[in-house]
């Protein structure tokens, strides 16, 4: 083989690679919208029903603050480091793969708050699917899921509900077939 058949391959070769490895990450962001302003939303309607108020099935915060419905917590602040470093990546990962769960492939609720350099382990994760609603109404309807909860203590409520957490992330993300997700991440500490 010659050294030109041979610099022929390598370039043929690096072409494959680049091309593959742009065929294997594309998708993940490939169609997926993200939704700030329903973002602040799902935020407000956690807080709602964090401070006692409860979610209406037009979307409404009902008595939120006063702990009519439920005890009062203090309501969570946002964290943008959180939602642009924790909760987005997981929202688009699990929109795209079409997974609702807080796993896959190795990567842990635990796992994605280290990588974005969060040290306590004081941290939580509530995850709502949707089919083809819109990210709103998704977010309404998870919100009520979750409110529901509170007649048995499930474990979305219970984590809207603990003292341990003062800050939380969100995203919404969108597919473009209509598939959304919202990821609520919770964290201990305060973020400065």
């Amino acid at each position: 083989m010659t050294s030109r058949s041979l610099r022929t391959i390598l370039v043929v070769a690096t072409l494959l690679a680049v091309v593959m490895a742009g065929a294997t990450t594309a998708p993940v962001s490939a169609g997926t919208k993200r939704f700030a302003v329903t973002e602040r939303y799902a935020l407000r309607l956690v807080n709602c029903l964090r401070t006692g108020g409860r979610v209406t099935q037009s979307g409404h915060c009902k008595a939120g603050g006063t702990g009519k419905y439920s005890a009062r917590r203090a309501p969570l602040e946002r964290s943008h480091k959180i939602s642009d470093e924790v909760s987005w990546p997981w929202a688009r990962r699990t929109v795209v793969s079409n997974v609702c769960g807080h796993v896959l492939a190795g990567s842990t609720v635990d796992s994605r708050f280290r990588a974005a350099g969060f040290k306590s382990r004081m941290n939580g994760e509530s995850i709502g699917c949707g089919g083809s609603w819109k990210p709103r109404q998704m977010v309404i309807t998870v919100m009520r899921w979750w409110q529901a909860e509170k007649a048995y203590g499930g474990s979305h409520w219970r984590q809207l509900k603990s003292q341990d957490f003062r800050v939380a992330g969100v995203a919404v993300a969108k597919l473009h077939n209509g598939r959304t997700r919202l990821v609520v991440n919770f964290y201990g500490p305060q973020i400065p």
